[in-house]
């Protein structure tokens, strides 16, 4: 059993490691994090790092969420928006597509309502180009950032810097590109294009279908996201920080303060605290001040066997809409965009009939299921992430929203508010991540 599990699976060692006597009695942490994900996990080693005293609370074990089913893709170079614009004429063919990546479960569309509206003003070229500014600003610092903490918690051996590949079996698909990759070069992100004997040598595994690719040589790949996070956790808990396994419901407010985190046992006083829920940080956040049209996107993925001929690295089929990409345990084929209920049950006819698909990608391919997920992202209709100081409390920070993008992000948010907390120039223009007017 590892640290962090232990630490889970024991909420009296987590309360008494600290000689305050419990919940409630005196200061648990100086910080505390609310969100054990990728975000929360990076925060939390960054600002150990500093010297605080950190307790990490969520009611699952670290990395066991979102982050643990993602498509393990460190993407160095992705600056592209959700909301682009023509992505609403492709709406209607996705949603009548069984085996398509789109779905929303109708009963949710009135509270879904001002996300789409949003999301859609959001497709206007203009927004377009600044939400990409934004979110490349932060892409820059993502390889440093995960140097750190790979280094701190001896985790270099999960990533893999193998680039990653999005692959078009048509010269139309791939035309469809270029708005993409004239983005790319005006964010300045390298990018090769293959042919497709190119295609064939980078990854034989691929059936020889595909005419076109775009090869992106500083993303990598992560082994086993849902490890990796376990292994900050354990790393937090080993150098004299703690995981509190219990629900934030609240805070306590004093003076303008944020004195206390309400949980399901009771309340843990705090100096600070840093809210990196991802999805379920919605409802914690207006608490703060910060009232955003946070909704949950639920993604999915199934397991597979590995081919004879393995897969490399992260692939985008951007004409078939979904990723394969190798995890330690097998092959992770990973896809969906849906919209529902926070804890509406999942529903895994899409990702099912994407199996087959992939069967025509892949010789060979055992559809054998190995295991089947689903889980939410936490997205904002212009994909940029918050990450700021609360606009009511200046002890609390907020650090979520990341979308698509959350272990690519993870690492370089966790730096950026751990410079926050210490006051510190993260040495970039943070007002595009701000709470205030999304």
């Amino acid at each position: 059993m590892t640290l962090a599990a232990k630490a889970l699976k024991d909420a009296g060692w987590v309360r008494n490691y600290y000689a305050y006597g419990g919940i409630g009695e005196g200061v648990l942490a100086d910080i505390a994090v609310i969100g054990g994900g990728i975000v929360g996990a990076s925060c939390a080693l960054f600002l150990q790092r500093d010297g605080h005293k950190v307790t990490l609370i969520d009611p699952a074990e670290p990395g066991t969420k979102t982050s643990y089913g993602n498509a393990c893709s460190i993407s160095a170079s992705a600056v592209l928006p959700t909301a682009t614009p023509g992505i609403i004429k492709q709406v209607p063919a996705m949603l009548m597509d069984p085996a398509g990546p789109l779905n929303i479960r109708w009963r949710y569309l009135p509270r879904l309502a001002p996300f789409l509206l949003t999301l859609l003003r959001n497709t206007a070229p203009d927004r377009v180009e600044a939400h990409s500014v934004a979110i490349a600003a932060l892409i820059r610092g993502v390889l440093p950032a995960y140097a750190t903490l790979l280094k701190e918690v001896g985790a270099e051996s999960l990533v893999q810097h193998v680039g990653a590949l999005k692959v078009y079996k048509s010269d139309a698909s791939f035309a469809g590109s270029q708005y993409e990759r004239d983005m790319m070069t005006r964010r300045g992100f390298s990018f090769d294009i293959l042919n497709a004997d190119e295609v064939r040598q980078l990854e034989p595994g691929l059936a020889p279908i595909f005419k076109h690719a775009l090869y992106a040589p500083d993303s990598a790949t992560v082994k086993n996201p849902g490890r990796l996070v376990g292994l900050f956790a354990d790393t937090l808990v080993a150098n004299g920080g703690a995981i509190l396994a219990e629900e934030a419901l609240g805070f306590d407010i004093v003076d303008n303060r944020v004195t206390g985190v309400r949980t399901t046992s009771g309340v843990i006083a705090v100096d600070k605290i840093v809210l990196a829920a991802g999805p379920w940080s919605r409802g914690l956040a207006a608490r703060l001040g910060a009232k955003l049209r946070l909704e949950a996107e639920r993604g999915y993925h199934v397991m597979l066997p590995m081919p004879d001929t393995p897969i490399r690295r992260f692939i985008n089929l951007v004409d078939d809409k979904f990723v394969l990409v190798p995890h330690e345990d097998g092959l992770r084929l990973t896809s969906g965009i849906e919209y529902a209920k926070l804890d509406a049950p999942p529903d895994y006819r899409r990702i099912r009939n994407m199996v087959k698909l992939a069967a025509d990608s892949v010789p060979n391919l055992d559809q054998t299921e190995q295991s089947i997920w689903s889980g939410n992202r936490p997205s904002l209709p212009d994909s940029v992430p918050v990450i700021d100081r609360s606009p009511r409390y200046a002890n609390a920070f907020l650090a979520f929203g990341h979308s698509h993008l959350g272990l690519t992000m993870g690492p370089v948010t966790g730096r950026i508010i751990a410079d926050l907390v210490a006051g510190r120039d993260p040495k970039l223009d943070l007002s595009p991540y701000r709470a205030a007017g999304r």
